[in-house]
């Protein structure tokens, strides 16, 4: 494994890992989380391909700044970490906040130097419209009301966040979770409170709806059949993207937020089996 750093045009200097040899994967954690989280994936992967694991600014060991903590902004990160690394067709797997980073991307820079996209446990729209009834809320995956988006990203401004890291990970994960994964998953939620607080409230206001008609490449959507994140998205992503596959975890596959952590062989072998096909 190598460690290393490069700095973003606003000069912020991040920390990813590389590891193995061969066609290129880029792998994008989740709001909080330091990409430590894929420690599975990167075990795995790495035997048959070049891995990337890229901390967003404020996580992990790249530079905790006051500033930036929004969906564009890391999404250019993304765009400049490529560029750094002089990629022209690369893998890109995205889990919660890091999917929401892939859409925008593709919205902005296209497909062109996108071989494959992985879209784990991130549906195209979080806050529910007032309008909305059940179905549609379902259909689109948005899950929290204004109300509950104000409650969340206020928690993280208290002294102590602690009790609200331990809530939201016992939410994204099953009731089989080992508490030797527990405890990972919170050494692994690193991000300070401030910027945790506005990077949730501008993920959560996203729509990328339209996004979807623009994805032009092999396309896997994976989701967890008790995620708070409904499976019904998925379904519904899957029928507008061609070309792509959907693979639901069930509750005792570890079919919550965090499958990936919770079923690492089940969902280790499905990435291999795709970036065969």
């Amino acid at each position: 494994m190598n460690s290393s750093f490069f700095q973003t045009s606003d000069g912020v200097k991040l920390h990813y890992s590389h590891h193995g040899m061969g066609e290129p994967i880029i792998l994008i954690p989740g709001g909080g989380f330091s990409s430590r989280v894929f420690k599975y994936q990167i075990s795995a992967l790495s035997k048959s391909h070049q891995v990337f694991a890229l901390d967003n600014r404020g996580h992990g060991q790249s530079e905790k700044v006051n500033f930036g903590y929004n969906i564009a902004r890391f999404t250019k990160d993304l765009f400049e970490f490529i560029e750094h690394l002089q990629l022209d067709s690369v893998t890109l797997i995205g889990h919660s906040l890091g999917a929401s980073m892939l859409y925008r991307y593709i919205d902005l820079f296209g497909c062109a130097k996108i071989k494959k996209l992985i879209i784990v446990d991130e549906p195209p729209v979080l806050l529910i419209n007032p309008k909305w009834n059940e179905q549609k809320c379902l259909q689109y995956g948005a899950t929290y009301k204004t109300a509950e988006l104000h409650d969340l990203t206020n928690g993280f401004l208290a002294d102590d966040i602690s009790s609200l890291k331990k809530q939201i990970i016992d939410v994204m994960t099953t009731h089989n979770i080992s508490e030797e994964n527990k405890h990972f998953l919170l050494q692994c939620f690193d991000l300070p409170g401030q910027a945790a607080a506005k990077l949730y409230c501008n993920n959560i206001c996203q729509d990328f709806r339209d996004i979807l008609a623009k994805i032009t490449v092999p396309t896997l959507f994976v989701g967890g059949r008790v995620s708070l994140s409904p499976w019904q998205a998925f379904e519904w992503m899957h029928q507008q993207v061609t070309h792509s596959e959907l693979v639901i975890f069930e509750e005792n596959e570890g079919g919550n937020h965090f499958m990936f952590l919770e079923n690492p062989e089940k969902f280790n072998r499905l990435i291999i089996d795709f970036l065969k096909s």
